[in-house]
């Protein structure tokens, strides 16, 4: 999902950049003024300070004896140490008891201080006391298309005082300018970036070499058209040469325009998933949290959607912002939110989401969020009730606080459906953890243009017989539970329809079914009602065993992309009550218990799952 990512680097920069900078500027407040040269007046650098999260470790039974520190201690000792700042104290957001011996969710501090403080603070206090990193979120909706393409990028030229000048013009079917287009120029150096104005032209400085220096250009529109990808493109030397781009509708039915029918355009994504015939199934009654660049709710078909919360926006008074949630840059978060609860304009038809009617939350924490916004994200899943998360972020370093804040949540009956990440590798944090339901991205032929970007997500050794493929930039490990269509899925975002890529979209769309499942398989009517560890443990067993492989490749696709149409009982309220116990007894709990490549064993003996199992199919009187 290259086009992703370079429009990312296009309008905010890479997030790890932009957090460095803002650990920069503090240390820039923080240091002596330089001379000249650059250099302080002892003749050294100002040591750079980083933001840290700081909390107390639980402490198991093998060192009970040892006394657990208080975070009042904590914070009154880093208060007198020069040269660290705190930051914040985030106190979890209800103190219900999480662990089994009554411990509470732990509050976290957030401090800045030089590593070197940090590193010592770790090891004189390293059983009782956690520091971490607050790092940088990073997008799993984002197709490296420099790494992919780094064919065209593998000369590097000296700097150069001789410039020549391209001109593109971005134009759509009917020769109209396209605004706000990305474009992406590769050559000799590094990639030359830059976005269409109004009248559809962007003007890019070419140093060392002219336009035959030009290997590859990229577009990326802002909506409504396909992307185009053209390697060794023929450019005017001396004037403008135009680009042209194809609609949407040119593939497939405009969405955006009403059906007389009232029927529902029916994707290849909700195709392949069997959500393209639900009935009547909505997502009424279950809140559904979409936590990613947030949601652009003046879009005709998210204007229901009125809940959501900015993590990454810093007021001066220390709360966050109310309304910041609406305003997406990137797209993704609109995108994956249209996935999940899309609603036709006024019943005429047209694109609707796996769970209309659902309610949706979406929490903004990306770009410029951090480790510890995630973590405020979370606490708020668990003071809103929502019943499950779709976390399309990733972090670059392993994190013991997001660990346990996800085995609350997973305790606590909220299902966190995480994106595998984007870099073709193996999977980053958290869709290890086994608290999650991590999902990875597939795709389908003949479902976008062979001149887009979409079309290097193709591993053409992994084609199946029906032309599903893993996408070459899913995240590859035993921790993939399943995948779901993230190649060229079209959805709205700012301004209209779209197709993006990203396992990050994938995890939307399991999303959506689980919000189904939830809302009207019986098991979750009765027993399981309510929140808990054992309703979330069961929701993800009923999504394993109704997927489908379609390649033969289950580090890449998990069991397979799950099937709607195949969750048991979900369909089928009228059967006779041994139908029932055939079904959980055999396919359900049968296929979680044989330990095959990531699925999670089922967390008790077998002759308890059993009577497990019978009590609450009496509790949904269904025996």
């Amino acid at each position: 999902m290259a086009q992703e990512k370079d429009e990312r680097a296009t309008g905010t920069g890479s997030p790890r950049k932009t957090a460095e900078a803002e650990d920069k500027k503090v240390a820039d407040r923080a240091a002596p003024r330089t001379a000249g040269n650059g250099v302080t007046g002892e003749g050294i650098s100002a040591p750079l300070r980083r933001q840290y999260l700081i909390a107390v470790r639980r402490l198991g039974p093998a060192i009970a004896g040892i006394q657990s520190q208080s975070m009042d201690a904590i914070v009154d000792y880093l208060g007198r140490q020069e040269g660290v700042e705190i930051v914040a104290r985030a106190k979890p957001a209800n103190g219900q008891p999480f662990a089994s011996d009554g411990a509470s969710a732990q509050e976290v501090v957030v401090v800045r201080m030089e590593e070197s403080k940090a590193e010592s603070l770790r090891a004189t206090a390293q059983a009782q006391i956690i520091v971490e990193r607050d790092g940088p979120l990073g997008l799993a909706d984002a197709f490296p298309l420099s790494m992919r393409a780094s064919g065209w990028t593998n000369t590097v030229l000296p700097l150069s005082s001789v410039a020549s000048e391209l001109s593109l013009r971005i134009a759509g079917e009917q020769d109209q300018p396209l605004a706000r287009a990305a474009v992406v120029v590769y050559g000799p150096g590094f990639p030359i970036q830059a976005v269409t104005d109004e009248s559809g032209m962007a003007r890019l400085t070419l140093f060392g070499g002219g336009t035959e220096s030009v290997r590859a250009i990229y577009v990326k529109p802002k909506a409504n058209y396909w992307e185009r990808f053209i390697p060794a493109p023929a450019l005017n030397e001396s004037g403008t040469t135009t680009v042209r781009l194809r609609p949407l509708a040119e593939t497939f039915p405009n969405p955006a325009t009403p059906k007389p029918t009232g029927e529902r355009v029916a994707r290849w994504n909700q195709r392949l998933m069997r959500m393209d015939q639900p009935g009547n199934l909505t997502g009424a009654g279950i809140r559904v949290g979409i936590m990613d660049s947030g949601c652009d709710n003046s879009h005709p078909a998210l204007r229901h959607v009125v809940h959501g919360k900015d993590f990454t926006s810093r007021q001066s008074e220390g709360r966050r912002s109310d309304t910041g949630w609406t305003d997406d840059m990137l797209g993704y978060g609109t995108h994956s939110t249209g996935l999940v609860a899309a609603i036709s304009d006024a019943g005429q038809g047209g694109i609707v989401g796996c769970a209309p009617e659902a309610e949706v939350h979406a929490f903004k924490i990306f770009p410029g969020g951090r480790l510890s916004d995630l973590l405020a994200a979370l606490d708020e899943c668990i003071a809103r009730e929502i019943d499950v998360v779709s976390l399309g972020v990733g972090c670059d370093e392993g994190s013991e606080l997001l660990d346990q804040k996800l085995r609350e949540l997973r305790h606590k009956g909220i299902a966190c459906i995480v994106a595998a990440g984007t870099s073709g590798g193996p999977l980053p944090f958290p869709a290890v953890l086994p608290a999650v339901l991590a999902v990875g991205a597939v795709g389908k032929l003949r479902e976008f243009p062979t001149d887009t970007c979409h079309a290097q997500a193709v591993l053409p050794e992994l084609i199946g017989n029906d032309g599903v493929f893993p996408a070459a930039f899913t995240g590859i490990g035993p921790h993939v539970a399943v995948g779901a269509p993230g190649v060229a899925v079209i959805s709205s975002v700012p301004g209209g329809y779209a197709a993006l890529d990203g396992t990050g979209i994938a995890a939307a769309q399991v999303t959506g079914m689980a919000a189904l499942i939830l809302a009207h398989h019986p098991l979750f009517q009765g027993a399981l009602k309510a929140r808990s560890e054992q309703r979330v443990t069961a929701l993800f067993s009923l999504i394993r065993a109704c997927a489908v492989p379609h390649f033969a490749d289950p580090l890449r696709g998990g069991a397979g992309v799950p099937d709607l149409q195949r969750v048991a009982s979900l369909h089928h309220h009228a059967a006779a009550p041994g139908m029932y116990a055939d079904l959980f007894g055999g396919s359900l709990f049968g296929t979680a218990m044989s330990g095959a490549a990531g699925v999670e064993p089922f967390p008790y003996p077998y002759a308890y799952a059993q009577e497990w199992q019978a009590r609450m199919l009496r509790a949904a009187g269904l025996i």
